[in-house]
């Protein structure tokens, strides 16, 4: 008469590890290659995008 409880959590919750690795990976190889400054300009614009975004969302 023990009953398991549900976690709640997903049966493949483990799925969203491989797209992060592979953004991680990919963002490690373009700081290799490419100049600092363009890749902060280029963070600051995905900056602005995402919170455009999350703002149309809304």
């Amino acid at each position: 008469m023990w009953f398991r409880r549900r976690c709640g959590c997903k049966k493949g919750g483990m799925g969203i590890i491989g797209p992060i690795l592979i953004a991680v990976g990919a963002g490690l190889i373009l700081a290799y290659i490419l100049p600092y400054y363009f890749l902060i300009t280029i963070l600051g614009i995905g900056l602005v995008a995402a919170g455009i975004h999350f703002i149309k969302q809304r």
